[in-house]
C-alpha cells in the first residue's frame, strides 16, 4: 500500500522544524524547553510512551509551551522485528494514551525503520509517518561545537531536523545508562543564536501547512 511519509517540506517560507526523539527525560527535556523558549523556537517531540507515562508533567509542560507531541511507540523497539500486528498496534495505542490529550496524529517509527506492515498500522490509526532529512548525529560522541556546526550547516527552509532529548545506551527506556545530552543542549543553544534571525522554527504540523510535503525515504528502511 502507499506509505504516507514525510521527510521534509518544499516551501518558500524561511521555516524549519526541530524534532526531538526518545524523551521525555526528567532532567534534559525541561532544560531543552527553557532553551527553546529563550530563542522563541517551537519544536515537535516524538515521545516514547513508557517515558511519557512516567513524566506526564513534562508532556503537559511541552504542550502548554506550544510544542507538538508525536508518537514514537511504547518502548522504542524496532517495529519491523515485531511480527504480531496486534502487539504493534497495542504499543502504538498505549503510547498515544500516555500523551493524551496532548498528542497529535504524527508517528515516527523508532530508528526510522518501517515497511508496508508498519505503514498499514499507521494508516489504521490515522497517523502520518514523519521522518527527517537532516540530523546532527547526536547519538555519536562529539562536543557541543561539532553539534552546533552540523545544525547550522544542515539547516535549510523546509528541513525536518532530528535530535534527541534522551538517548539510552541500549536505545530502550528500561536501560539505566543515559548518554549525556549536555553537548546537544549547548550545541543547539549556540546554533539557535546564529540561526534565529534567518529561520523561524515551528512545529511539524505547522510546517506541513507551508508547502508541499516530500517523502524521500526508501521503503523497507533499516
Amino acid at each position: 500500500m502507499p506509505c504516507d511519509i514525510v521527510t521534509n517540506v518544499e516551501t518558500d517560507e524561511a521555516v524549519a522544524a526541530l524534532t526531538f526523539d526518545d524523551g521525555p527525560h526528567p532532567i534534559y527535556t525541561p532544560q531543552l524547553l527553557d532553551i527553546l523558549d529563550r530563542h522563541k523556537a517551537k519544536a515537535t517531540f516524538f515521545m516514547v510512551g513508557k517515558a511519557a507515562g512516567n513524566h506526564r508533567n513534562i508532556v503537559k509542560m511541552a504542550s502548554r509551551a506550544g510544542h507538538a507531541i508525536g508518537n514514537h511507540s511504547w518502548g522504542h523497539h524496532n517495529l519491523k522485528r515485531i511480527a504480531s500486528r496486534l502487539r504493534r498496534l497495542k504499543w502504538l495505542l498505549a503510547s498515544a494514551w500516555t500523551t493524551a490529550p496532548y498528542g497529535c496524529r504524527l508517528f515516527r517509527p523508532p530508528y526510522g525503520a518501517y515497511n508496508n506492515s508498519i505503514c498499514y498500522d499507521a494508516s489504521l490509526l490515522q497517523y502520518r509517518i514523519i521522518l527527517w532529512n537532516a540530523s546532527a548525529q547526536d547519538w555519536i560522541p562529539q562536543d557541543s561545537n561539532q553539534i552546533a556546526r552540523k545544525i547550522e550547516d544542515r539547516m535549510a527552509p523546509g528541513t525536518i531536523f532530528l535530535l534527541h532529548d534522551a538517548i539510552y545506551s541500549s536505545h530502550l527506556p528500561d536501560s539505566e545508562t543515559m548518554i549525556d545530552r549536555t553537548p546537544m543542549l549547548k550545541g543547539l543553544d549556540a546554533a539557535l543564536e546564529k540561526l534565529k534571525s534567518k529561520i523561524d522554527f515551528i512545529t511539524v504540523p505547522d510546517l506541513l501547512r507551508t508547502g508541499r510535503p516530500v517523502g524521500n525515504w526508501p521503503l523497507n528502511s533499516a
